[in-house]
């Protein structure tokens, strides 16, 4: 490895904001899931592995917000379309699998914890025009369609360039795209605040194959392009060589990798579904057995 190879792989940049932020939900998420576990009798309300998946989706977003990764991404399409995976097929998954707002409610101080709880109840409440407003701007086909938009939107070539020239865009691409798969994540998890009914399993597996479409269709198309469809990597700093690649070659690669680990994550999450569904119902049946063998005892005996 060259020096300049292992002086980029050790390159971070570090951003105040986002490091506080990020630290400061690590610390309150932590702290509420050890308070939950000492107050609930029942810890698999509480699992080990929600703690690990919250970190981990915190340390995700860290290195593909502050590492070389971003670095790397001025260069080349591919790492940021990697940057982006990770964002939100990564990411934001694992946050809302994790059920963040009661755990991180539990993390604050008595006080802030109470000032939140009433501010959210208000805001909350059944009959609140708030509730209202966010069960219809956060509804699965708003939630949808908003996934959609701004993933094809982002990858115009106009705002693709515009977004690499201006840190500015950059990083309200990024929120943009986190954001909007937190949302459309929330449905298929459902996590807290459960302010409409929870999708069924079948339609959330439909809701998911719903979405391959989303990386699958520009993913191809970007893959099989003869020209280069983003000019801003014509003029970029080149990467150095153990990650260096043609125009055209990175375009392709950044295509597939758009295509097939981006459409692989919904087909994933539909499996975990099913794999859930399935298991509940042979737990149901075995206990539908069990309760008719019981009342049948006596009969069967005589």
């Amino acid at each position: 490895m060259n020096e300049i190879t292992r002086r980029l792989l050790l390159s971070y940049e570090w951003r105040p904001v986002f490091i506080l932020v990020l630290t400061t939900l690590a610390v309150f998420y932590t702290i509420g899931w050890v308070r939950l576990r000492k107050r609930s009798k029942n810890r698999s309300l509480v699992p080990v592995w929600k703690l690990v998946a919250y970190l981990f989706a915190l340390v995700t977003l860290a290195l593909a917000l502050m590492s070389f990764i971003d670095i790397l991404g001025a260069s080349l399409f591919y790492f940021h379309m990697i940057q982006h995976l990770m964002l939100t097929m990564i990411a934001g998954p694992l946050i809302m699998l994790a059920d963040p707002m009661p755990i991180t409610l539990w993390g604050m101080p008595d006080s802030v914890r109470k000032a939140v709880g009433r501010g959210l109840s208000r805001l909350l409440h059944r009959d609140a025009p708030t509730r209202n407003f966010l069960r219809t701007v956060t509804s699965p086909a708003v939630s949808y369609v908003l996934m959609l938009v701004l993933l094809w939107g982002w990858h115009d070539p106009n705002l693709y360039n515009l977004a690499l020239r201006s840190p500015f865009w950059h990083d309200f691409e990024h929120l943009s795209f986190f954001y909007s798969s937190i949302i459309y994540w929330w449905h298929v998890t459902g996590a807290g605040p459960r302010i409409r009914p929870m999708m069924s399993r079948p339609k959330r597996i439909l809701y998911l194959f719903g979405a391959v479409p989303s990386t699958f269709l520009p993913g191809v198309a970007i893959s099989f392009a003869t020209g280069i469809i983003y000019t801003y990597y014509l003029t970029a700093p080149p990467a150095p060589a153990p990650f260096f690649m043609e125009p055209l070659n990175d375009q392709i690669l950044g295509g597939i990798i758009m295509w097939v680990p981006g459409s692989m994550m919904f087909f994933v999450g539909a499996l975990v579904v099913l794999g859930r569904w399935m298991q509940d119902q042979q737990q149901q049946s075995q206990r539908d057995k069990e309760k008719w063998m019981r009342e049948n005892a006596p009969s069967l005996k005589g």
